[in-house]
């Protein structure tokens, strides 16, 4: 793994660790590991695809939805499904 990799993980944990309102804002409690295990996963495939390590703003959308249960449908990538109805992210 490349230590731009490692560096860009450790700092996202650091991050939601000083700010846990922030992390369960995006998804539930107990899905800390699988999320940041999952961010490392995509952060490494940006990398060894020649992109920007940092997750895309998609990227960080579908990682959250996958984890709170709602696969993303095709076409709608843009829309997140939350109890209160779809939010549109733009």
């Amino acid at each position: 793994m490349d230590v731009d990799v490692k560096i860009y993980v450790s700092n996202l944990k650091k991050f939601f660790n000083e700010n846990p309102t922030d992390l369960a804002n995006l998804i539930p409690a107990n899905m800390s590991e699988d999320f940041f295990e999952e961010v490392e996963q995509i952060a490494i495939s940006n990398f060894e695809g020649g992109k920007e390590i940092p997750l895309t703003r998609q990227q960080l959308i579908d990682l959250c939805v996958k984890l709170n249960g709602n696969p993303p449908k095709k076409g709608d990538e843009v829309f997140v499904e939350l109890p209160y109805g779809k939010f549109f992210l733009n």
